[in-house]
């Protein structure tokens, strides 16, 4: 019985000490998150998109709010997409997996649309790659090139998608940055 009480101290004594220098820690998010700076602010976008290969295609009118969030590490999108009769409400979430070093996107929408995407950088361009998942539980995989001005407050995008192996322009957008936060 000496010996369990003595193990159970142990135990505790080793759960306490970690616990304490969990605690005692600041982590700091790590730097490959500021490749997202230029997203920070409020964005104003228009342009015309397509839904689907045989949809019409149509004004889109978009506004993202984009922000710092949990200690800097992550990004909050907000964002309005008004387009082909509807006005659609999402949430991004962007981040960074150090183990895997990849940097992830994880959109909501109001439709009941959802996605993931991993996105790579090179100086101006972002290149957003993956799936989304529409309210009839239809897959859809996307490809969106973001192309920056060279002082970062506007910016182009284009998106290609494919479903069912037929591939189609889903959007082509300008921009610009309205404020900086």
């Amino acid at each position: 019985m000496k010996c369990i009480a003595t193990a159970m101290a142990v135990i505790l004594a080793m759960f306490v000490a970690t616990f304490a220098q969990a605690q005692s820690s600041n982590p700091t998010p790590p730097p490959e998150l500021k490749k997202w700076a230029p997203w920070i602010g409020d964005w104003a976008l228009t342009g015309t998109s397509k839904d689907t290969p045989t949809g019409s295609e149509y004004k889109v009118d978009w506004h993202l709010h984009e922000r710092w969030i949990l200690g800097g590490f992550f990004v909050q999108v907000d964002q309005t997409w008004k387009g082909n009769g509807q006005e659609l409400h999402s949430l991004e979430v962007l981040s960074y997996d150090a183990v895997k070093k990849i940097h992830i996107i994880s959109g909501f929408s109001s439709d009941g649309s959802t996605w993931t995407l991993t996105a790579t950088f090179d100086s101006a361009t972002t290149i957003e790659v993956g799936e989304s998942k529409g309210p009839d539980g239809q897959i859809t995989a996307c490809r969106t090139i973001w192309l920056f001005s060279e002082d970062r407050t506007a910016l182009s995008g284009t998106q290609e998608c494919e479903q069912s192996a037929i591939r189609w322009k889903s959007f082509n957008v300008r921009g610009t940055k309205s404020k900086i936060r």
